[in-house]
């Protein structure tokens, strides 16, 4: 036993000596100098880079080098590919003879790792692959190899590494740094754990850095490299930034085709948070969101099928499944999902202003990568909807809204509450091209308002306004005329217009708004081409309103764009009476002083390439009955109108021609037609009581009008007005009083010389004469 015992003594020296002598041996054919040449040698004709280090030092089985570095392509003039300050690699010895290879401990410090993509789409380490490629064949060629060690290590530390990737063509910037981790007991047959802490840093072009701090404990199996069976079991991810907290846990099976379940939270999420990267946010808080997910890769043809993508807040979620591929110039994918939104949380959770919005919505819909990923479809139902938009509360509405794609949304029937009375309504929206289709078609009981959407300063009158009204100062100072002539000289601004087409139907019982009511109004459009300008407007409108009233006639017109439109007329010929001193809308005289009582309003218009002929305009009160006729054509500006407004009576009509534009619209008494009418009327007897208690006033500003406007055909009008004069008796003397002064000459500042003689024979001599 003894000399058993010697004989492996001596066994163990003689072989330690051995390993002694043949340490010194490598280190004597093999100095420092000499390893540094083989491996520039080496990586220069096996990958075409350069390395740098300062130096190389074995230790007993070990090895350690400092400060190295890999060259880009070609050499270091190209940029770095990576770098490291030190790498330390220590290997138990006595494992070797058993085919191990035993790491005591692999230690990295201060990595540096840039990968970038060229704007042709290649990478900066392509040339590995192709090595390794060769590689691959040579050993194919020779047949299949074992693995003749197993791998293990007792400490594999990393410390202050960093991974950078750059996308040249994007300009955006991803990277991890601060990389560190301790791995006890790596083993590559043998699940091992490890916590890792790094941040993360994302840069988009022309944004901001966004730096996130990130924890990971894991526990990870590589199954001897063979990937299929490798996983790694997702303890608990955390990561912040500023507010913001994410927690995930899972586990990840197979690398090769990776199945994947995660689920987490996030919190802290509000608007203050996202402005650096969408300053126009609304202003939000987020309650805490559950994720949930589980997909099935297949990282060789690169696609996953999602068969569980979901998020929820509170009583609200959004869920999505089906196939994605990653592997083309771009993701292609087609998901269906449900929703269900809770509106009532809405509203705490952002400020939605004054829309306050409650009930909720919910649905299922199907989403692809088309029209530039904007292809959604699906159906949602709406219950209970409740919605503020100053003056308009909506409630108890509920139906189905049908989303074809997000430029083709419908409803068949929504119905609900418009300011406490009930609708029914239908529309459909459709973007075809630069186009917007719409259709509304829309049964409302009642409209009650405080005020008009959009309503504009009523104290503050439009500057096109005043000048149609004969203010002869611009808004700058500059005279009317100046002002437009340096307008036309600036440089137009070419700002591209939106057109739409309407088609509608909308039916409202009785109405009481601002400046207006009525016991109904209906209103039927089938427009296309429609913009700010109408330039090239074409179709028909109509509408009509049952009896009611307008009280202010010009704040009305002003205070809505919808209004406007179809007030156009009205308010053209308005405010041309205005300007030739005839009030063509009366005020009633009962207590409502000042309102415009009507019976009928209707009016029937054609467009056509933005002409627009008015077929009929009709407004007939208990005083006044106007009737319009004529063309506006938008893209002249020009106006070529025909009134016939009759006072006090059906009989008598005033005829004003309208020309001008639309900013400064004129006008002009059609002095034979109307005067023709006024005496008309008298020969035949129909206005005697009428003209003889209330249009003494009327009668004399047609006549002044015509005065100024023909001589002869007064001269005429007066001989007629006499002998009429002497067959009414002493009805029509106050009337041939009136229209007398029409034929009293004027000259200097003499406007009239009565002699106040009221009988009907001596006015009517006196006019005559006058006139010849």
């Amino acid at each position: 036993m003894k000399k058993l015992f010697k004989i492996a003594t001596v066994c163990v020296l003689s072989l330690a000596v051995l390993l002694v002598c043949g340490w010194v041996a490598f280190r004597i054919a093999y100095p420092d100098h000499k390893l540094k040449q083989m491996a520039l040698e080496y990586t220069k004709k096996n990958w075409n880079r350069e390395i740098s280090f300062d130096r190389i030092s074995f230790n007993w089985v070990g090895v350690t080098l400092e400060n190295f570095a890999l060259s880009e392509p070609t050499s270091f003039e190209q940029g770095t590919f990576l770098k490291a300050d030190k790498l330390q690699a220590k290997v138990a010895f006595w494992p070797l003879l058993k085919k191990r290879v035993e790491l005591d401990t692999v230690r990295v410090h201060g990595l540096d790792v840039t990968i970038l993509q060229n704007a042709d789409g290649t990478f900066n380490f392509d040339d590995f692959s192709s090595s390794e490629e060769q590689t691959e064949n040579a050993e194919a060629s020779q047949g299949p190899q074992e693995l003749g060690f197993t791998l293990t290590a007792e400490h594999f530390i990393a410390q202050d590494c960093s991974f950078t990737y750059k996308d040249l063509a994007a300009g955006t910037t991803w990277g991890v740094s601060k990389l560190n981790f301790d791995i006890e007991n790596f083993d590559l047959d043998e699940p091992f754990n490890t916590i890792i802490t790094f941040t993360t840093t994302f840069k988009q072009k022309n944004a901001p850095a966004v730096d996130i701090p990130a924890k990971i404990d894991l526990t990870l199996f590589l199954a001897a490299l063979d990937m299929q069976k490798a996983y790694v079991t997702l303890n608990q991810a955390t990561a912040s930034y500023q507010t913001v907290r994410l927690n995930i846990n899972g586990k990840v099976e197979s690398f090769t085709a990776p199945a994947v379940q995660l689920a987490g939270t996030i919190s802290g999420v509000d608007s203050q948070v996202l402005t650096p990267f969408a300053p126009d946010l609304p202003s939000f808080t987020l309650p805490t969101i559950n994720l949930a997910f589980a997909a099935q890769t297949d990282l060789e043809k690169s696609t996953a099928q999602i068969t569980q993508a979901a998020v929820r807040l509170q009583d609200s979620a959004v869920s999505v499944t089906g196939p994605v591929t990653w592997g083309g110039n771009t993701p292609t994918y087609t998901l269906t999902g449900k929703a269900e939104i809770d509106l009532d949380q809405a509203v705490q959770m952002t400020d939605t202003g004054d829309f306050r919005p409650t009930g909720t919505v919910t649905g299922s819909f199907k989403a692809t990568e088309k029209k530039d990923f904007q292809d959604l479809s699906g159906t949602f139902q709406i219950k209970n909807l409740r919605l503020m938009y100053d003056p308009f509360t909506i409630s108890e509405t509920n139906g189905t809204v049908k989303i074809t794609s997000l430029d083709d949304i419908s409803s068949n029937n929504l119905t609900g509450l418009l300011n406490g009375e009930k609708f029914n309504l239908s529309f459909g929206y459709k973007q075809i091209k630069d186009t917007a289709d719409i259709t509304l078609n829309a049964d409302i009981a009642k409209l009650t308002l405080a005020r008009l959407p959009g309503s504009t300063d009523t104290a503050a009158q439009p500057a096109e306004q005043k000048t149609a009204e004969g203010d002869q100062t611009a808004t700058d100072g500059q005279p009317a005329a100046a002002a437009q002539t340096a307008a036309q000289t600036q440089p137009a601004q070419a700002t591209p217009e939106s057109f739409f087409n309407l088609k509608s139907n909308v039916k409202i019982g009785a109405v009481s708004i601002p400046y207006f009511r009525s016991d109904g109004v209906t209103l039927t459009t089938t427009l296309t081409g429609l913009s700010a300008s109408m330039n090239k407007a074409n179709g028909q409108v109509s509408f009509a309103m049952q009896p009611g009233a307008i009280t202010d006639m010009d704040t009305l017109i002003k205070g809505n764009k919808i209004v406007k439109f179809i007030l156009l007329p009205l308010g053209i010929i308005n405010s041309v009476a205005k300007k030739l001193n005839i009030s063509l809308f009366n005020a009633t005289s009962d207590a409502r002083k000042g309102e415009i009582a009507f019976t009928d309003a209707q009016g029937e218009y054609t467009f056509k390439n933005g002409l627009m002929t008015i077929n009929n305009t009709t407004f007939i009160s208990s005083l006044t009955n106007v009737k319009g006729t004529g063309t506006i054509n938008f893209p002249t500006n020009a106006l070529d109108m025909k009134v016939s407004a009759t006072l006090l009576t059906k009989q008598t009509p005033m005829v004003i021609k309208i020309g001008g534009t639309l900013d400064n619209p004129s006008g002009k008494l059609d002095v034979l037609n109307t005067v023709g009418s006024v005496v008309g009327g008298l020969l035949n007897y129909k206005t005697a009581t009428g003209l003889a208690t209330g249009s003494v006033k009327t009668a004399g500003n047609v006549a002044g009008g015509a005065a100024k406007t023909t001589g002869k055909a007064a001269g005429t009008v007066a001989k007629t007005g006499v002998a009429a004069a002497k067959e009414t008796a002493d009805a029509a003397k106050a009337t041939v009083k009136a229209i007398g002064g029409l034929f009293k000459k004027k000259s200097g500042s003499d406007s009239s010389n009565e002699s106040g003689d009221t009988s009907a024979d001596s006015t009517a001599a006196d006019t005559a004469a006058a006139a010849e």
